[in-house]
């Protein structure tokens, strides 16, 4: 959660003031902080037989905190960026974004907030690849046109969409395997 607000304050700092001046640090470490507070209580009260749940929650918000971090980046810096790194930055996003939808939904089926069953239709690899197929489109076309807005949304869009495709037509007993996929994802976002 400390994380996540960093990533928030990162992209405020970026929004607002056209970077992250000394005051932004002030302002992350009080994200640390608070985040701390919250997550700590959280790690302490959660039973051990919720750690799977937990650790999808983790996994959420390390995500989010990636792919927010890109956004920051590439908000301040789109027209400065080599290809390269928009390209990074793009695999940041995407792997993020999908990490925190995915990660969501894997947390709400082993807290059986959602149905446990895999949710099955007639096409449903067809919506999983094509969406796939937009944001992965969506950041090679951003990275070679920085200034597209369209782009920007639709790998974002696509990226959050695709997280849900993923996980919706797992059943709840594989998500132990599907959580550990999905900190590989983070991990990859991160890095990128």
């Amino acid at each position: 959660i400390g994380l996540v607000a960093t990533g928030i304050a990162m992209l405020v700092g970026t929004l607002v003031g056209g970077g992250i001046s000394s005051q932004g640090f002030i302002w992350i470490a009080i994200a640390i902080v608070v985040g701390g507070a919250i997550g700590t209580p959280m790690a302490i009260v959660m039973p051990m037989t919720a750690v799977p749940q937990r650790t999808a929650l983790s996994h959420a918000f390390g995500g989010l905190a990636a792919a927010l971090v890109g956004v920051a980046e590439y908000l301040e810096n789109r027209s400065k960026l080599s290809t390269f790194t928009l390209g990074a930055l793009a695999t940041e996003m995407l792997l993020g974004f999908l990490t925190f939808t995915g990660s969501l939904f894997a947390f709400g089926k082993l807290q059986e907030i959602i149905s446990t069953r895999p949710v099955v239709y007639p096409g449903r690899n067809f919506v999983s690849l094509g969406t796939l197929v937009l944001a992965i489109s969506s950041g090679v076309y951003l990275t070679i046109d920085p200034s597209s807005t369209l782009a920007f949304g639709l790998l974002i869009g696509a990226s959050l969409a695709f997280g849900v495709f993923l996980i919706i037509p797992i059943g709840g007993a594989d998500m132990p395997t599907v959580i550990a996929i999905l900190n590989a994802y983070a991990g990859l976002s991160a890095s990128a």
